[in-house]
């Protein structure tokens, strides 16, 4: 396995971006309000042919509100779980009791793992005068670095991957795990979703809207079969995101989406469906993303033996003609259908991935056209001669005819209901193209 790097300090220190610098890329949300980050979040990196996971933390806060003492928690959780631990100061800002805090915790509790302490945002020699003082932290050997112009980190991560043991394995195998992502309005109970299927608080959960801000991904498996759930910060109207953080975590989610095989929305039982959920929905289908609807939070809903199916009637009525996406009730604080949901996502990954042969498929079509000739408009004759599969990470079906403009979209329709039928594509968009020959 690789060797897991962790960046913990106080919050806005830089730690995420420093994060960002290593891997050079722009994954974690940068901000200056303090406590941006808030779950662990990590990403796979490379440096110098060397790979390794490195692990952004949400900051070591001793405030007492809620959200900074699960904030807490987790930076413990990841200091725990890391072979590295890269304790991030600002020169800026001087060196702080909570910094003593956090360099006693780590050398009294921790001092079997390999620490790195770093002082960021020494940008001038002045600065770099200053950095000195933070010897005081009992660590003999700190690095000056700048994680926003790049200076000092290729040497301390030199430093660290050398004491580090080296991962075996082939970079560039393609990972077999199947990628979920878990989408929804604010506050559907998403976090408290992924960490009842993974049994840990591995997000934080709050009733506060808009808990989390990034996509984090965390690994499980179920059935010999690995999985990469994606947790996203909910999507609001674009009306209603502010400049900054909530714009940045939005285009987030639409990443998470681009990165999934099979999109699962998550929608509160008690609200319905709303606009915004459709809109989280078609982005998926348009993406040509594999989609489950789950209807969390059901065991707070009053019911008898007809009210799922009036509820199910009730949501494909607004989804119009999006009735290939399944639908499934759960609860993530019961534990209700959560492997169920989990199966069935799998199910609808291999569907997406689905190869029909061209002989099965024209047997289809013979059988198809024998159900329902094509009508034209124009009274002039539509023949459909063949039809194959297109090579695509989603079903694509080419029909070659003598004329594709002939083709009328109730005619289409009929052939995707068909396809579907008879080939089990649930849960999957279908793309139909008319060629001619």
């Amino acid at each position: 396995m690789k060797p897991l790097i962790a960046l913990v300090g106080r919050p806005n220190v830089g730690k995420s971006t420093l994060f960002n610098r290593i891997l050079r890329q722009k994954t974690a949300i940068v901000d200056s309000t303090p406590g941006v980050t808030r779950d662990r979040h990590i990403m796979p990196g490379e440096w110098q042919g060397k790979q390794f996971l490195l692990m952004d933390t949400g900051g070591y806060c001793m405030e007492g509100d809620v959200i900074s003492m699960a904030m807490l928690e987790q930076t413990m959780t990841a200091i725990r779980d890391a072979d590295c631990v890269v304790f991030l100061t600002d020169v800026r800002s001087g060196l702080t009791y909570e910094d003593l805090e956090i360099s006693r915790m780590l050398q009294r509790n921790f001092g079997q793992k390999q620490l790195f302490f770093a002082v960021n945002k020494v940008e001038s020699p002045q600065l770099a005068i200053d950095a000195e003082s933070f010897v005081s932290t009992g660590f003999t050997r700190p690095y000056f670095l700048s994680a926003r112009d790049g200076s000092g980190v290729a040497d301390m991560l030199d430093d660290i991957l050398e004491a580090l043991p080296a991962h075996e394995g082939n970079g560039d195998d393609e990972d077999p795990a199947i990628k979920l992502a878990v989408v929804g309005r604010p506050n559907v109970g998403k976090s408290s979703f992924v960490n009842a299927l993974l049994g840990t608080n591995r997000q934080i959960v709050s009733d506060i809207p808009g808990t989390t801000r990034d996509a984090i991904d965390s690994r499980f498996v179920r059935k010999q079969q690995e999985f990469v759930l994606i947790d996203t910060a909910g999507l609001r109207k674009r009306t209603k995101i502010d400049a900054g953080i909530e714009f940045y975590s939005s285009l987030r989610t639409e990443k998470a989406i681009e990165r999934c095989s099979v999109t699962m929305v998550l929608l509160d039982a008690r609200q319905g469906i709303e606009k915004q959920d459709l809109k989280i929905i078609n982005m998926a289908a348009e993406r040509k993303r594999g989609v489950l609807l789950l209807v969390n939070k059901w065991d707070l809903i009053e019911k008898d033996s007809k009210t799922s199916k009036i509820y199910e009637d009730t949501l494909r009525s607004h989804m119009g003609n999006l009735s290939w996406i399944p639908v499934l009730f759960i609860s993530a604080m019961t534990k209700k259908n959560l492997y169920r949901a989990v199966d069935a996502a799998a199910q609808i990954s291999q569907n997406r991935s689905r190869k029909i042969s061209t002989s099965a498929l024209n047997r289809f079509l013979e059988e198809a056209l024998a159900t329902r000739h094509p009508s034209t408009k124009s009274g002039r004759e539509l023949k459909i001669k063949y039809m194959t599969q297109i090579e695509a990470p989603w079903p694509v079906f080419a029909f070659f005819c003598n004329n594709p403009e002939l083709v009328q979209s109730n005619f289409r329709k009929f052939l995707e209901k068909k396809l579907r039928e008879a080939f089990s594509l649930e849960g999957v968009p279908v793309s139909l193209r008319f060629m001619a020959k």
